[in-house]
């Protein structure tokens, strides 16, 4: 069971409905790209490239938030801040937040996929 705190059901529920049986498929590729963006978050911050940063940190603000994972989408929020301020030098805290943050969503929509 999806811990509500980290998944917002209504917004879950409205997205299943509007995608049926797909929705596991668009969930698995969620998870895919999530993961492959926070590693490009990794290099970004590691080259100081704030732009990179701030693009990387909007997608998985945008597309957490589509699937209800709504304090994430903040987490990932902030850091898309951090990106536009320019300064990467506090990044790193934020960064790991959210890549553990991260292994809580993706643990929360494996279980929310497989409910009926």
């Amino acid at each position: 069971m999806a811990t509500p705190d980290i998944i917002d059901l209504p917004t879950f529920k409205d997205l299943k409905d509007l995608m049926g049986p797909d929705l596991g498929d668009l969930i698995d590729t969620y998870t895919t790209e999530t993961r492959d963006v926070i590693a490009r978050l990794r290099q970004a911050l590691a080259a100081g490239d704030a732009e990179a940063f701030r693009r990387l940190a909007h997608s998985i603000k945008s597309s957490s938030a589509s699937l209800g994972a709504l304090s994430f989408s903040q987490q990932a929020r902030e850091l898309e801040m951090v990106g536009k301020s320019g300064d990467l030098s506090g990044a790193g805290p934020g960064l790991d937040a959210l890549a553990a943050g991260f292994l809580h969503v993706k643990e929360n929509l494996e279980a929310l996929k497989n409910e009926p």
